[in-house]
């Protein structure tokens, strides 16, 4: 398997909607590849709240008018106040990238590491 490093980002947490089985994270952030990119990660929580699976999508748009579309799967685990989510998407434009994201519930913002399947 060949990955190619991407740029890193940073994601803003723009909501958060808390259920008793699952969070969803809402999000912004610009990407070099996607653009003006706008996603939701839904967590969904194992039996001692600690991981489970991750899900979710977004939409991406460039000033060209290109626009992207993507789904993601994985999984989250959490230790401390720390989340860790790691997927696999699927674009549109046929790309698929492998995202670490590392989001400190104290905070606002999400911080990716992307890497693409060359």
């Amino acid at each position: 398997m060949n990955l190619e490093k991407q740029a890193d980002f940073v994601a803003t947490v723009t909501g958060t909607d808390v259920k008793k089985d699952q969070t969803t994270i809402h999000c912004i952030t610009n990407m070099e590849s996607y653009g003006r990119v706008r996603s939701s990660v839904t967590l969904e929580i194992s039996g001692d709240r600690s991981g489970g699976a991750a899900y979710g999508s977004g939409r991406g748009a460039m000033k060209d008018g290109t626009f992207f579309s993507g789904e993601f799967y994985g999984v989250w685990s959490r230790e401390g106040t720390k989340v860790t989510i790691r997927y696999v998407d699927r674009v549109t434009d046929g790309t698929q990238n492998v995202y670490e994201g590392v989001f400190d519930a104290t905070e606002d913002e999400i911080h990716f590491e992307q890497y693409r399947f060359a």
